[in-house]
Parts: C-alpha cells; sequence; structure tokens
C-alpha cells in the first residue's frame, strides 16, 4: 500500500513537470478536453497531433473535422495558455479551403522571465511531492510500529528497512525527475541566451558596415578621386 501511493505521487509529480512545457512533449496534450456540442471530448478523439519536423517545441494538430478547429483552440488556450497558436494550411492549398486548415503551436521561448518561473514551480511541485511521500513514510512506520507491537525486533526492523527502501527508492526517483526537467529549462534559457547574443553581435557588426559606408560618402575628395 506505501508502495501504491508514493508511486502514485511520484508519476503525477512527472506527469505535472511534462505540462511545464519547454520542448513539445505529447504528454502536455492529455489534460486538453475539448468542449463539442457541450460534451467533453479528448484531444486524441478529434485531432491528430505530432512534432513539427525538425522542431522540439512545436506542434501540428490535425483537427478530424473542419468544425473541431476553433473549439481545439479554445481547450489549448485553457490549458496552455503560454502556447503561441497559429493557424496554417497544408503546403500550396487554397487560403479558403477550410478541410486544409491546422493549427500549429509552439513553445515560447525560455527568457529571464519564463526562466524563473518555470523553475520556481519545478521546486515547488518538488515541495510538494516530497512532503507527501513523507508523510506517507512516517504514516505507515507509525502503522508497523503499533502492528509489530509484540513482534520480535528483528521482524520490526525488517519491516521498517523495507519501507525504508520504498521511500528511498521513490524519493531517489522524484530528484532524476526534477534534476531532468531543471536540466531541459537550463538547456533552452541557454539556448536563448546564445540566440540573443548572436543576433545582438549582427545587429551591432550591420551597424558598424553602415557606419563606415556612411563615414566613406561623407569624405571630401577635392581632386575627385
Amino acid at each position: 500500500m506505501a508502495q501504491k501511493k508514493m508511486s502514485g505521487y511520484a508519476a503525477l509529480y512527472n506527469y505535472r513537470l511534462m505540462n511545464l512545457c519547454v520542448k513539445a512533449s505529447p504528454e502536455s496534450l492529455l489534460p486538453v478536453e475539448v468542449q463539442l456540442g457541450g460534451e467533453p471530448r479528448h484531444i486524441e478523439d478529434v485531432a491528430m497531433a505530432r512534432n513539427a519536423p525538425d522542431r522540439e517545441d512545436q506542434f501540428e494538430i490535425y483537427p478530424l473535422d473542419k468544425d473541431y478547429l476553433f473549439p481545439i483552440i479554445r481547450a489549448l488556450h485553457d490549458v496552455h495558455p503560454e502556447f503561441i497558436i497559429e493557424v496554417k494550411q497544408f503546403g500550396d492549398s487554397d487560403p479558403d479551403d477550410e478541410e486544409s486548415r491546422y493549427i500549429l503551436a509552439t513553445m515560447p521561448p525560455v527568457e529571464d522571465a519564463r526562466h524563473e518561473v518555470l523553475m520556481d514551480a519545478v521546486g515547488g511541485l518538488s515541495d510538494e511531492c516530497d512532503a507527501k511521500i513523507k508523510a506517507t513514510f512516517d504514516r505507515f512506520t507509525g502503522e508497523i510500529t503499533l502492528k509489530l507491537v509484540d513482534a520480535p525486533e528483528d521482524e520490526i526492523k525488517e519491516a521498517k528497512d523495507a519501507l525504508q527502501e520504498i521511500h528511498d527508492n521513490h524519493a531517489d526517483l522524484c530528484k532524476q525527475f526534477r534534476a531532468n526537467k531543471e536540466q531541459e529549462i537550463e538547456e533552452a534559457y541557454q539556448q536563448f541566451l546564445a540566440d540573443k547574443a548572436a543576433l545582438q553581435a549582427k545587429l551591432q557588426e550591420e551597424a558598424a558596415t553602415r557606419n563606415e559606408q556612411a563615414a566613406q560618402q561623407m569624405k571630401w575628395n577635392p581632386d575627385g578621386e
């Protein structure tokens, strides 16, 4: 029973981390429910989704019916307001052809503010999960003490050691979940900083070139050379 509870807390923690979207993870679409005719429908019942080619930060979502397009967009916005949503057309299809429309969902860049928000969220979820696992451990430790009050010491020790192992395994698992998510966030943040620095360097180089060209044009040459 203790293992089942701790496993449940660990699985929920990992699921919540997946929904702190940095990459376009399919699991992040699982909580999306689309309202059709007043009835909630799972997104997999009304659309097909895939990662965009050569992009880790984008989904392509293809409604199974043209009338599902905007209900899906509303549902995505309700669950993931941070997604950047665009309506696209297949290839060179007619822009007025509603059947050829699909949704492109892009994860926002991990800039300074979002980096801080995501890290704080990971920490908060981690603290909550750790507290639940610890509370379960304490509860079952107490139950062992009560149930085995008249049992030999070695039997009590064996039961407590087994419970301790279950606790430690799940605590370590959650630490790994946290480390993986924080690494994913940090890598995206460092990519943002690198892209920002590269853009600034490019703009500075272009500005220097323009200034040099302007200076050359302003030079006065009395010989006309």
